[in-house]
């Protein structure tokens, strides 16, 4: 782990293992865990996941995902870097996530989608989530997520707290959607 102000500034981006895991669910990860790997983009910092995970032990989260090879220093030049089958590599993650949006949710998917929506409301909005909460709930299905995602992203963009991580969520949202 880097050290204070270093720390702060660090920034991670998932490896192709950790894309794989976003899409495939092969580790079995936590919803802590899966939930800062969805976050980690390569371009927040340290600080930034912090406060968009208020709740959560980042230091634990970062450096088991590092154990598992699903993250790495976003700085750090890569140990063995083979400059053309990394290329071919991120196209080939870059086409199938272009294929998986036209798939329909699967159950998973939407369930984590729903969890993540909560929490972000819990979090961030407080009591004035509760009528929110139930209607992310109550979804069944990808043609009722798409206007609750709509009024979800209006709340947070629309409240003191949510408005400086909505942006965020909501990537991390489309992300899971792929």
């Amino acid at each position: 782990m880097p050290c204070s102000a270093t720390k702060l500034n660090a920034i991670y981006c998932k490896t192709a293992t950790g894309e794989n895991e976003i899409a495939t669910r092969q580790h079995g990860l936590l919803s802590k865990q899966r939930q800062a790997l969805i976050l980690i983009d390569g371009k927040k910092s340290y600080a930034q996941l912090n406060q968009l995970l208020p709740t959560i032990e980042l230091d634990q989260l970062i450096h088991q995902l590092l154990q598992l090879d699903l993250i790495r220093d976003a700085n750090a030049t890569p140990l063995l870097a083979p400059q053309n089958p990394a290329a071919n590599h991120v196209i080939c993650i870059t086409e199938s996530s272009a294929k998986a949006t036209a798939i329909p949710l699967d159950i998973e998917r939407l369930n984590a989608i729903k969890q993540l929506m909560i929490d972000s409301s819990k979090t961030l909005l407080g009591i004035f989530a509760n009528t929110l909460i139930e209607k992310i709930k109550s979804i069944e299905d990808a043609a009722q997520l798409s206007p609750a995602i709509a009024q979800w992203n209006l709340s947070l963009r629309e409240s003191k707290n949510g408005q400086l991580h909505a942006e965020q969520y909501l990537e991390a949202i489309k992300s899971l959607m792929k």
